[in-house]
C-alpha cells in the first residue's frame, strides 16, 4: 500500500475530510488531496504534522511498517523478565513463601512480586498447572490465595482480613 492511500484510508478512518485535516496540519486542501493521489510526497515537517493529527507515526504513514518501538511484539520483548518462585500447595495453615521453591517460572513483566503455586485438584485447576499470584493486589476484586484453619484455599472474597495473602492475577494451564 502507498503513502496516498494510507494517508486517504487514516483521514477517512478518523473521520475527517480533506479540508478538516488540511486546518489541523497547516497546509491547503489541495496539497492534501495532491499527497492522496501520490503526486507528491509531503515534507517532514508536514509528515509529522499529519502523522501527530491521525494519531499515527510517519514511519508507518510513509512505509507502512510500524517502528519498533510502537510494535506492540517490541514493547511486550522490552519488558524485563523475572523468574518467580513456583511453590508446592502448602498442606497446613502457613504461607508458602516460607518454604523452598521447587522451581521457577520466566515471566515478562514489570510486576516484581509474583509467586506462583502448584495447583492442587481442589482448586479447580487441572494438574500441572500453575497459579501465579500478587501479594500488593489482595485489595482488588477477584480470587484469592486466603489462609484457614487447615491449610490455604482459593476463594472470592469480598472482606479483605488478615487471612488473605494473595491474588490470583493468572493461571497456567497445560494443554
Amino acid at each position: 500500500m502507498s503513502l496516498a492511500k494510507r494517508l486517504k484510508d487514516t483521514r477517512k478512518k478518523h473521520g475527517l475530510s480533506q479540508s478538516e485535516l488540511a486546518k489541523q496540519v497547516e497546509v491547503s486542501q489541495p496539497s492534501i488531496a495532491n499527497w492522496e493521489r501520490g503526486g507528491h510526497t509531503p515534507r517532514r515537517d508536514a509528515l509529522d504534522r499529519i502523522a501527530k493529527a491521525l494519531d499515527t507515526d510517519p514511519t508507518w504513514l510513509l512505509s507502512g511498517e510500524m517502528p519498533a518501538s510502537r510494535n506492540p511484539a517490541h514493547q511486550h520483548l522490552a519488558k524485563p523478565i523475572h523468574h518467580i518462585a513456583v511453590y508446592d500447595w502448602p498442606s497446613g495453615p502457613t504461607d508458602p513463601r516460607q518454604g523452598q521453591p521447587v522451581r521457577y517460572l520466566a515471566v515478562a513483566g514489570d510486576t516484581t512480586d509474583l509467586f506462583a503455586l502448584n495447583a492442587v485438584p481442589e482448586t479447580g485447576f487441572p494438574e500441572g498447572s500453575f497459579l501465579i499470584f500478587s501479594a500488593t493486589e489482595r485489595r482488588l476484586p477477584g480470587q484469592f490465595l486466603a489462609k484457614t484453619r487447615t491449610g490455604c484455599d482459593l476463594s472470592e472474597r469480598t472482606l479483605f482480613g488478615d487471612d488473605i495473602l494473595a491474588r490470583l492475577v493468572y493461571s497456567v494451564v497445560p494443554h
